[in-house]
């Protein structure tokens, strides 16, 4: 082999194995995106709601309608799973069946439970 078919084949895989590691690094799947799109919504959802703009039922609402129009996954399961017993503690407080500190409570320690069981 001479040395320009040498260079001449390094060049191509050089620039084929870099086109594929640009490729596979700028990729992330849907799955993850979708989960991105929907912690960017439920965070400003959240603000809105501790806000007073948003009813805390109508977040978790929203929530479960966005998590249940995703692709299936454990996170997904978990977070619904989550969204149900914060709905239904929302409602709670929103019918004045507990008080506001208490909400804060539960609200508080189900979100807790949540991040130690996505880690």
């Amino acid at each position: 082999m001479t040395a320009a078919e040498f260079f001449s084949q390094f060049n191509a895989r050089h620039w084929a194995g870099l086109a594929l590691a640009t490729a596979l690094a700028g990729c992330s799947s849907p799955r993850e995106t979708t989960l991105d799109e929907f912690t960017r919504w439920h965070d400003n959802a959240r603000a809105q709601a501790q806000a007073g703009t948003l009813s805390w039922s109508e977040l978790y609402r929203l929530s479960f309608d966005r998590l249940t129009a995703m692709p299936p996954s454990l996170q997904q399961d978990t977070r619904l799973e989550n969204t149900v017993l914060l709905l239904s503690t929302a409602r709670k407080y929103e019918a004045n069946e507990i008080s506001a500190q208490q909400f804060a409570s539960e609200r508080d320690h189900i979100e807790t439970q949540l991040q130690a069981r996505l880690q």
